[in-house]
């Protein structure tokens, strides 16, 4: 059994719920995650703007059932589901409950940005513990719970979507980025850089890029020299969607000869062209 990230908006969990609570669905550009997740696995589910965990639910199994469920977006990517613990907002876990106890929140250096790992679902939590830990907080919250305040404005924003194109060889391919807005699950950049290792802007500007990438469900790669680099209290060699190596069309013979300077007329025998 595995555990894997959920990831909700205030209008979107009360629409999940209003619909039965037994599909979830999410964005077409993570089909390709439909296949690693198995029945018997379980969705943790957290709200983003108020920073809350509220529900887990147990994997039945993949579903073509396409009722209209959610406003904002199709979510056609379905698995059907089924409720083991279902919390109001002002009932839920607050985040900041596991400060120290899970793999993304090691420290308040991690405080707003947790790794990147609550930047997209599903995601797969690399440490069974840290699913089971947030289980079992849910359960507790269940069985005695307290409410407490939450700004209304935060459970009611959505984030900002926006049409873009990525290419995949030549053909373009459509789809929708989200970007929330400025809150208390990511912070301003000014705030977001190591103490001990002040970020440069190319290390910035690295950061944004493989973050992007992950989002538009990619793959990823940075440089070796570059892997131990940090920024929003994250290392780069250890983000979403990491590559340990390039395809062999980008191994080091071809990256040196695609650089050797070429008298016209000749043409590169590998490497990346327009």
């Amino acid at each position: 059994m595995n555990y894997w990230l959920d990831l909700f908006t205030g209008t979107t969990w009360e629409e999940f719920r209003k619909a039965g609570a037994n599909i979830s669905g999410f964005r077409e550009r993570m089909r390709k995650s439909e296949r690693r997740v198995k029945p018997g696995d379980v969705f943790l589910c957290y709200l983003t703007g108020v920073m809350r965990w509220v529900g887990a639910l147990e994997v039945v199994g993949p579903t073509r059932d396409a009722s209209p469920i959610w406003e904002s977006d199709a979510f056609p990517v379905r698995f059907a589901v089924k409720p083991l613990v279902m919390l109001d907002p002002a009932c839920g876990v607050p985040m900041e409950r596991f400060e120290g106890r899970l793999d993304f929140y090691c420290g308040p250096e991690q405080r707003g940005g947790f790794k990147a790992f609550l930047r997209m679902s599903p995601n797969l939590f690399k440490r069974d513990g840290d699913g089971m830990v947030i289980l079992e907080a849910l359960r507790e919250a269940e069985r005695n719970p307290v409410a407490t305040p939450i700004d209304p404005r935060k459970l009611a924003r959505k984030p900002s979507y926006f049409n873009v194109e990525f290419r995949k060889g030549k053909v373009a391919i459509p789809t929708v980025v989200s970007v929330p807005e400025q809150d208390d699950d990511e912070p301003a950049a000014a705030d977001s850089k190591p103490s001990s290792e002040p970020a440069t802007r190319h290390t910035e500007i690295q950061y944004h890029l493989l973050r992007l990438g992950a989002e538009l469900g990619l793959d990823v790669w940075v440089a070796r020299n570059d892997r131990g680099r940090s920024y929003n209290g994250e290392i780069l060699g250890a983000m979403a969607n990491m590559l340990d190596e390039l395809p062999t069309q980008f191994n080091e013979p071809n990256d040196r000869t695609d650089r050797r300077p070429l008298a016209q007329g000749q043409h590169h025998p590998g490497g990346i062209r327009d």
